[in-house]
């Protein structure tokens, strides 16, 4: 992955941002519940920044990403989550994939809907319309991935992210999901939080626990203020007894190398080699769509593919 640099160089402010990164789990109401909360803000500038993305671009990719990795609190070994809608609005789709080591990829279908938008598309469930949410696991364990699909009903991630669990798995979840900006695009904080019934959670607990969430407000908003998001936890969901269990790194990032890209290459039938080199153009440049990378081969790199 080539990852842009939002730090220009200023290696101290990037490892500082990069520690404030984190994902953490956690038990409330004696086991009843669990959930994980996510402070994900220099993940979303990169993924800006690599994608070029306006600013409704970044709140939708972005969300999208903050949920992917709080998914993979739920997850073990070598698990990887994928969340990708396929709509009829401008976004067209989503793709986001992320894993149990807190990386996460993924890329819109349209990265410039809201510039192609009418101008009576000006919510964000206006810019999904109708289509279809679906979610895959890929367990370590299993054979074969598990995808679970459900109609968008809302047009935000969250809600049909919410509604994706009651209706695929049985299992009441609530999300809150958000980015937060400044007064020029810029932004200022980005993170997620999410809530999940277990065995032996009646419907006072869940509604309790839903009300708390109502009341949180923006958790970009909190992050921008520099307030710790375990204190966001410990303070709005104090009468149910929260317990940290664990907190792992999360980062945009995209396992794509140049010598990957050269194996696709490698993978044309020599018509295709044979053409791309009388017609070029060169330097022949690949771009990774889960990350924007670009990736550049010379002729010479052609012709050694040829031999």
């Amino acid at each position: 992955m080539i990852k842009k640099d939002i730090f220009n160089g200023n290696t101290r402010e990037r490892l500082e941002s990069s520690a404030r990164e984190k994902l953490y789990s956690f038990f409330m109401a004696e086991k009843r519940l669990r959930g994980g909360i996510v402070n994900a803000t220099c993940l979303v500038k990169e993924m800006r920044a690599n994608h070029g993305l306006g600013v409704i671009e970044t709140l939708v990719l972005g969300q999208a990403c903050i949920a992917a990795l709080l998914l993979t609190s739920t997850l073990k070994n070598k698990d990887r989550i994928r969340l990708n809608i396929d709509c009829s609005g401008p976004v067209k789709g989503i793709d986001v994939e992320s894993n149990v080591f807190g990386e996460v990829k993924g890329f819109l279908k349209n990265p410039v809907f809201s510039a192609q938008a009418s101008g009576e598309e000006r919510s964000v469930s206006a810019f999904f319309g109708a289509g279809f949410l679906s979610l895959t696991k890929y367990l370590e364990k299993a054979k074969i991935p598990y995808t679970g699909k459900i109609a968008l009903e809302y047009g935000d991630i969250a809600g049909d992210l919410a509604n994706y669990y009651l209706q695929s798995e049985q299992t009441p979840t609530a999300f809150n999901l958000s980015v937060a900006f400044d007064s020029q695009g810029d932004v200022t904080g980005a993170g997620g939080l999410f809530v999940q019934a277990m065995p032996g959670a009646d419907e006072d607990l869940l509604a309790n626990a839903e009300t708390a969430i109502g009341k949180m407000g923006s958790i970009g908003d909190a992050i921008a203020r520099s307030v710790d998001i375990t204190d966001l936890v410990n303070t709005h969901f104090k009468f149910l007894a929260p317990v940290f269990l664990k907190y792992s790194r999360v980062a945009f990032f995209c396992r794509c190398t140049r010598e990957n890209m050269l194996g696709h290459l490698a993978c044309l039938g020599q018509e295709d080699i044979d053409d791309l080199l009388e017609k070029g153009p060169f330097p022949l440049e690949i771009k990774c769509h889960n990350c924007s990378s670009v990736y550049t081969f010379s002729r010479a790199d052609l012709e050694k593919l040829k031999k």
